[in-house]
């Protein structure tokens, strides 16, 4: 039997706190992670924040890949960012009809709302309760969704073809 590189042995060190300090929190239905344990709201700018230290721990688990232990690492992490960066999709998916009239109106309330339920991806404030105009948030998700997508992330969102 081998034994694990130097970069092997650190790189499971991170995992064990990847898993401790974050996934551990991860619904496993929809991916998002709760702001905190008694507060069930997953906010956008924080999910991607979180997600992006996986997604990095992901690809150098793939550059480091010498044993098949390492590349199934990978893919489990790699799966848990897919998992996340779907549910957030989900999210922004089911206001559609808000993006349409926010394009007209450019009212607060026809903006895409930044917290979601972490079970049930539904919004969980009112559109006259929050301001919730945070483009940093939406477009922060869209910069990594295109920085993933573009990496060939597995099981994402489009398959490259070489």
């Amino acid at each position: 039997m081998r034994s694990r590189s130097n970069s092997g042995v650190k790189l499971d060190s991170y995992a064990r706190m990847v898993q401790q300090t974050i996934l551990r929190h991860q619904d496993p239905v929809t991916g998002l992670l709760p702001g905190s344990p008694d507060q069930p709201h997953a906010w956008i700018r924080d999910n991607v924040y979180g997600i992006v230290s996986v997604w990095g721990l992901s690809l150098a688990y793939r550059k480091n890949a010498d044993r098949d232990e390492d590349k199934a690492k990978a893919y489990e992490l790699e799966q848990s960012v897919v998992k996340l960066m779907r549910g957030v999709l989900q999210c922004i998916m089911r206001q559609l009809d808000k993006v349409e009239k926010f394009k007209y109106s450019r009212s607060t309330s026809d903006s895409l709302h930044a917290k979601y339920d972490t079970r049930t991806c539904a919004i969980v404030v009112g559109d006259d309760q929050w301001g919730h105009l945070q483009v940093d948030a939406t477009s922060l998700f869209l910069f990594y969704l295109a920085q993933m997508t573009a990496s060939a992330l597995p099981g994402t969102f489009i398959h490259h073809t070489s």
